[in-house]
């Protein structure tokens, strides 16, 4: 019996390891949304930009709208270097709903609070803006990929 018992040990674990279950979509989406959110906090323009699907169109809270990772990479070059933006303190991230519409399309409801942000073309500081977000992400060569994201801003005086 006991030269049978480690065959059957040997046996059984790799049983036990090739069936650990693989991560939900539900939470491969948070984990992707978060990977996002976490790499414009730190102004990491290529993590943002390997978020994107080639065909991704991309909408801010002013109506700026970008479709190319080219322009959008010139974008964020600037943005995240001028000191208007970065003296904004962004809140927690607030994931309100991830909804799967289809096994590979993903909607995620979105919204932070961002304290001490300067407006980008007067210097006005507002004490607290409120931005809402939602993004549609899509399962592309096994990996999720943002196709649509669009920002909004609580009208309190910018």
């Amino acid at each position: 019996m006991r030269a049978v018992l480690p065959l059957l040990l040997a046996l059984a674990i790799p049983g036990v390891v090739a069936s650990a279950p693989a991560p939900s979509p539900l939470a491969e989406v948070r984990a992707t949304f978060t990977h996002y959110d976490q790499a414009w906090r730190d102004y990491k323009v290529e993590d943002v930009l390997s978020l994107f699907a080639p065909d991704f169109e991309w909408t801010n809270s002013v109506g700026v709208r970008i479709t190319g990772k080219s322009d959008f990479e010139d974008f964020l070059k600037h943005l995240f270097a001028n000191p208007r933006f970065r003296a904004g303190v962004p809140g927690p991230l607030v994931i309100h709903e991830i909804r799967l519409l289809a096994p590979d399309v993903a909607v995620i409801s979105s919204s932070e609070l961002t304290d001490g942000q300067q407006v980008w073309n007067t210097g006005k500081t507002v004490a607290h803006q409120h931005t809402n977000e939602l993004t549609v992400m899509q399962r592309r060569g096994g990996r999720w990929l943002i196709v649509f994201d669009l920002s909004s801003d609580e009208a309190n005086g910018i």
